[in-house]
């Protein structure tokens, strides 16, 4: 559905106590969309994997060619394959649009 669509992680918030909040911009691409299980595969487009914290709750802005989209989660695994750095994200409350005023 959202597969080949440019993804932007943001970090809304830290979930550890001893962990660092980053303002970082992380620019993905969607490798896949699991609708059912909530969940999608980002390709990180940076090299350096351990710059996404699992310790960390996202927001992920999906630009698709009708609309911007929006949706907040949690990073639950990240990994290296043929692909290149994969992110698994868990869609936490379902996605919003959002306003034209908002879009970069």
């Amino acid at each position: 559905m959202y597969e080949g669509s440019p993804a932007d992680l943001k970090m809304e918030k830290v979930i550890s106590i001893d962990a660092v909040f980053d303002e970082e911009i992380h620019c993905c691409k969607i490798y896949k969309y699991d609708e059912n299980e909530d969940y999608i595969q980002l390709l990180l487009e940076e090299e350096n994997l351990a710059a996404i914290s699992l310790d960390a709750k996202y927001e992920c802005t999906i630009g698709t060619k009708a609309e911007l989209l929006s949706c907040s989660g949690t990073v639950k695994e990240r990994y290296q394959c043929k692909a290149g750095n994969m992110l698994v994200f868990k869609i936490e409350n379902g996605f919003y649009g959002v306003p034209a005023d908002l879009k970069k």
